[in-house]
């Protein structure tokens, strides 16, 4: 297991940098799947197009978190991206894979757009969601290690269907 403080010390361009490539990751196998295969449930008993509207919808809601900070604002108490219907919300509202990789690439550089605002304030701890923590941390586990599990996810789902089809 990596330990998550190892990279605490990227940059913000660093760290754009990567969610960027990861994002992209994902982009490459939701489209190897194809409008087809994208609502077959993988091993997981998720699907491609849900898993990745469930990420748009965290993203979403990182926005939401950084947006009331930057506002003087209490962020949300609650993750309402984890609530179903918030899924299908997301889903409902890109109903073909273009739309929906658009969306999270939209989604992405909103977060960055925060985040940018907020550089200098990227190590203060606030009350979220996740709990006391730093905006940092908040920015770490959603474009690296949440982008992260959704590319593997993703890359060994398409690889699965690759090797069904030889």
């Amino acid at each position: 297991m990596i330990d998550p403080t190892a990279f605490d010390t990227l940059s913000l361009a660093e760290l754009e940098e990567t969610a960027g490539e990861l994002h992209r990751r994902i982009g490459v196998s939701l489209r190897r799947a194809g409008e087809a295969k994208a609502d077959d449930r993988d091993d997981e008993g998720q699907s491609p197009r849900r898993r990745v509207a469930a990420y748009a919808a965290l993203i979403e809601f990182a926005a939401a978190t950084f947006a009331s900070v930057a506002a003087g604002a209490t962020p949300p108490a609650e993750r309402y991206d984890r609530y179903p219907t918030s899924v299908v919300a997301v889903m409902y509202a890109t109903p073909t894979i273009p739309a929906l990789l658009s969306r999270l690439e939209q989604d992405r550089r909103l977060l960055a757009s925060y985040a940018r605002t907020l550089e200098a304030r990227l190590d203060e701890t606030h009350s979220t969601a996740w709990g006391e923590v730093t905006l940092r941390r908040v920015l770490l586990d959603i474009d690296l290690a949440e982008a992260a599990q959704c590319a593997i996810a993703l890359e060994r789902y398409a690889a699965d269907l690759d090797a069904a089809s030889v």
